[in-house]
């Protein structure tokens, strides 16, 4: 696990570690894992993007991708099919 800076990720001072291998992205504070997300860089998709509930609306989401474009080198986009959150995160519909 490599540390990130905790203000980068929009976390509330906690030490926030993540651990990116070729097909997963994991973020996750000392108690909890905060977020998942599974990728393919070839096939341009990420495959599942998870964020707990407890941190929702924090930017953690945003974050992974983020991190995952820049990982691969190019802009992913999220594979079918979508849930209303995920739909809110790429972007599909605009929050109310």
């Amino acid at each position: 696990m490599v540390a990130i800076c905790p203000n980068s990720l929009g976390t509330t001072g906690k030490d926030v570690k993540i651990d990116l291998t070729e097909d997963t992205l994991t973020i996750a504070n000392i108690n909890t894992t905060i977020g998942y997300a599974r990728y393919s860089g070839p096939e341009q998709v990420i495959e599942y993007i998870f964020v707990h509930p407890a941190f929702r609306r924090m930017g953690y989401g945003k974050r992974m991708v983020e991190i995952l474009a820049n990982h691969v080198g190019q802009s992913l986009h999220p594979k079918p099919p979508i849930s209303p959150l995920g739909q809110r995160l790429f972007g599909v519909v605009k929050p109310k």
